[in-house]
């Protein structure tokens, strides 16, 4: 019985180190300032008229916007979109485990990307300071970014705040 009983912790220990030792780590994570979490997405240039912005969400639902160049509007905004704007955010990065992704999901990382579409940054800091940013160029990552962007850009009320209809000249000037 005692042999039969020292197995089974021997099984078990054994099946949690390799549980441990398979699961992802986490990567490019930094310790940053606590008490102030934040969840930025920030899009950049694209060969075409690609939305131009960057927009903090805090857990409260405030949020400011800054829409710089084929958006909506240009300039800084701050508004509210409710806390659950951040349970939405928050859990679109954590379904993604977000904290295991690779930091550079970019042309510099990675020879199989699409060409001529825009960088986006996603940064995400707990209230802990526990934080990380994601630099990812289209098809340069894996399908977790492109589902992460996507839920994002519905947390953040992409549809409503930033992107416009209105048809612009690619050199900015409308």
């Amino acid at each position: 019985m005692g042999s039969a009983r020292l197995f089974g912790t021997f099984a078990i220990a054994a099946v949690s180190a390799a549980a441990i030792a398979c699961s992802p780590t986490e990567q490019g994570v930094t310790q940053a300032q606590t008490g102030d979490p934040v969840i930025v997405m920030s899009e950049g240039a694209c060969d075409q008229t690609c939305p131009i912005y960057d927009m903090t969400l805090h857990p409260d639902g405030t949020y400011a916007l800054n829409g710089v160049k084929f958006v909506k509007t240009t300039g800084v905004s701050e508004g509210q979109l409710g806390t659950d704007a951040w349970k939405a955010a928050e859990t679109a990065l954590t379904e993604v485990s977000f904290w295991t992704l690779p930091a550079n999901q970019t042309s510099n990382a990675s020879e199989n990307c699409h060409r001529g579409t825009p960088t986006v940054n996603v940064t995400w800091r707990t209230d802990a300071g526990k934080q990380k940013t994601i630099a990812y160029t289209a098809g340069c990552g894996g399908p977790e970014m492109r589902t992460v962007i996507g839920a994002l850009r519905q947390a953040l009320s992409f549809d409503k705040l930033v992107w416009t209809d209105e048809r612009f000249a690619p050199d900015g000037s409308r």
